[in-house]
């Protein structure tokens, strides 16, 4: 009976201890993610919150005004897309495995649901929340991106257009770095093939 209780205890704090780690690693930062990869999209909240989510993991937020507020760090097992709720909770949907988390404005976890059917789930992709435009209150925000490339704007009732984020320099560099291996690529290709001329050539007047 002892050990019958000795068990149960156990295999339940086990169960404890993995209930209470911290989903997806799921963390608040005031530091401004900048980084290579693409956007996964854009969503906004009823304070009027603008965030942008990144392929590696991360989601800057900013105010209505454009201005960095936090940013929200994780570890997602593939691809993911993400969405602000009534709530005003930061929604991240893991396609890998179907499950949706529910994280606060304090990064902790509220609920977590799975999409296991077929239908539904299909649904969700067809509907996915990820965005490029988002209006609140006249003011459009939108993301452009292009070939690594990324402008996330806000456009005022006016047609004034002011950047909130882009790739900047970081672009520019990487598009040289591509150029510059492209161009390596196409003197080696050039040259193996004018060899090969030259001793198919040599070959022939033989």
């Amino acid at each position: 009976m002892s050990l019958i209780m000795l068990l149960n205890v156990g295999i339940g704090n086990v169960y404890a201890d993995e209930t209470g780690k911290n989903a997806l690693n799921f963390r608040k930062i005031y530091k401004e993610h900048r980084t290579y990869s693409s956007a996964v999209g854009i969503s906004a909240n009823s304070l009027g919150d603008i965030a942008i989510g990144f392929n590696d993991d991360y989601i800057n937020v900013y105010d209505k005004q454009g201005s960095f507020k936090y940013s929200f760090a994780f570890e997602v097992n593939g691809n993911y897309f993400f969405e602000f709720d009534n709530e005003n909770n930061i929604v991240i949907f893991s396609v890998t495995d179907g499950m949706r988390y529910y994280f606060n404005n304090d990064a902790e976890l509220i609920k977590t649901e799975k999409i296991s059917d077929p239908k539904e789930l299909k649904n969700y992709y067809k509907n996915r929340p990820d965005k490029e435009n988002v209006n609140i209150d006249g003011v459009n925000y939108s993301l452009k991106q292009v070939l690594g490339y990324i402008k996330f704007a806000k456009t005022d009732a006016d047609g004034n257009e002011s950047v909130i984020y882009e790739t900047g320099l970081q672009y520019a560099v990487k598009a040289f770095v591509a150029l510059t291996v492209l161009a390596f690529l196409a003197i080696v290709i050039c040259g193996f093939i004018k060899t090969i001329s030259t001793e198919m050539k040599k070959y022939t007047e033989v």
